[in-house]
């Protein structure tokens, strides 16, 4: 595999790409295919399409909706946990965010 283009992608993104190849896998990155087998929450269309949301809709960078994506979180205060303390932000954001979410949220 070669690098087309680096940017930060979702587990559900990053185990669609290795599916796509994975008869040319080394074992590296067979393990890590089994990583985001086991570990993705969403499929790859659904954690693209709410990253995205988050980015346009709550106004965060992209980095930061891709670890939400990733943890999914369930409270306002599992949300504050990826903000630390470099970011303040309103209630009502963190209640939005929440809201996205919780729309693609998918039960266990």
């Amino acid at each position: 595999m070669s690098v087309a283009e680096k940017r930060e992608i979702t587990v559900a993104e990053a185990r669609k790409l290795l599916m796509d190849k994975a008869e040319e896998l080394d074992p590296l990155q067979r393990r890590v295919l089994e990583y985001t087998i086991r570990f993705s929450k969403l499929d790859s269309e659904s954690a693209k399409e709410l990253t995205e949301k988050l980015m346009k809709e709550a106004e965060i960078d992209r980095g930061l909706a891709v670890q939400m994506v990733n943890a999914m979180p369930a409270t306002v205060p599992e949300i504050r946990t990826f903000l630390g303390r470099q970011r303040i932000i309103a209630e009502d954001t963190l209640n939005q965010i929440l809201d996205i979410i919780d729309k693609y949220r998918v039960e266990e």
